[in-house]
């Protein structure tokens, strides 16, 4: 059992899981992320994600890129959906996941001044539409009929 991993002290709870950077074999690297989790299933992975801002120089303006990973989430740990974490990169666990979660950084608020809403029955994000002519906005395509 392993006490500190990359300055990350060892959680409380113990697990038996062979995967688990404190309690089992598993090394990990000095890569790390942050991000939140947005989705958990009972084999131990989550899906984390995080929007980072792109300046877009044609426009003059800011767009929001998002980027996923799938990473192993310990028993020990068991991060919620909902929570900031943070991931260090490790060798391949599966034929997707290549990360683990360290520790759970807190629970993290909605994004603020963006154009994204959630859809929860969906679990994904969607992006606003104007309700006006059907949700097109407006904008016809040179192939729709003149009614």
């Amino acid at each position: 059992m392993k006490t500190q991993v990359l300055g990350v002290n060892a959680p409380t709870q113990t697990c038996t899981d062979k995967k688990c950077p404190f309690h089992g074999e598993l090394d990990v690297k000095k890569e790390l992320f942050t991000g939140v989790v947005i989705k958990k299933d009972i084999n131990h992975s989550a899906t984390i994600e995080w929007f980072v801002s792109h300046y877009v120089k044609k426009y003059e303006r800011y767009a929001l890129k998002r980027s996923r990973l799938r990473v192993h989430n310990p028993a020990c740990i068991n991060a919620e959906v909902g929570y900031e974490v943070l991931v260090a990169k490790t060798r391949p666990l599966s034929k997707t996941k290549h990360h683990v979660i360290l520790k759970v950084l807190g629970k993290k608020e909605k994004i603020t001044g963006t154009e994204v809403k959630v859809d929860e029955a969906a679990g994904r994000y969607a992006a606003k539409e104007d309700e006006e002519e059907g949700g097109k906005g407006g904008v016809k395509s040179k192939y729709q009929s003149k009614k």
